[in-house]
């Protein structure tokens, strides 16, 4: 049997990503994040989603890449244990469904991304997609240090 999953894929800097599609709340466009003091280097602020004030985590500061805005740039929201947390990244591409043989869950590689994060590569036509749980990286142990 062939469990199969929808992804949404996005770019940080030239690479692709993946996340389960049921981790997104929304993706919304890129809002000037209003700074806050005392933040870890990749939380960027706070913004204003129809009154409800979010989080910012920048993934192109996370995965250091270049952290120029465009018109593509946006956020995906997603629902963490502090509330809510928009992760900024350089493009939303498109949503996919993915079989479980399409995924390699213990890909041979040393990652910039915690072990943790990461729920595999998949092959996706002729590219590599690096597979994380949004859900997890915005719901990183230091952001609980930014709610105290």
């Amino acid at each position: 049997m062939n469990n199969q999953e929808r992804y949404i894929l996005f770019y940080v800097g030239t690479e692709l990503y993946g996340t389960p599609l049921l981790d997104v709340r929304e993706v919304v466009e890129y809002q000037v994040p209003k700074y806050m003091p005392n933040m870890v280097p990749h939380f960027s602020g706070v913004i204003n989603i129809r009154g409800s004030i979010v989080g910012v985590m920048d993934l192109r500061k996370k995965f250091s890449t270049s952290q120029e805005i465009t018109k593509t740039t946006a956020c995906l929201v997603s629902d963490s244990n502090q509330g809510s947390i928009a992760a900024v990244v350089d493009r939303v591409d498109s949503v996919i469904t993915l079989g479980d043989d399409l995924i390699d869950r213990k890909p041979p590689v040393v990652s910039a991304i915690a072990q943790d994060y990461l729920i595999g590569v998949a092959r996706v036509k002729d590219q590599l997609v690096t597979l994380i749980e949004l859900h997890h990286l915005l719901s990183d142990e230091k952001l609980v240090k930014v709610s105290a």
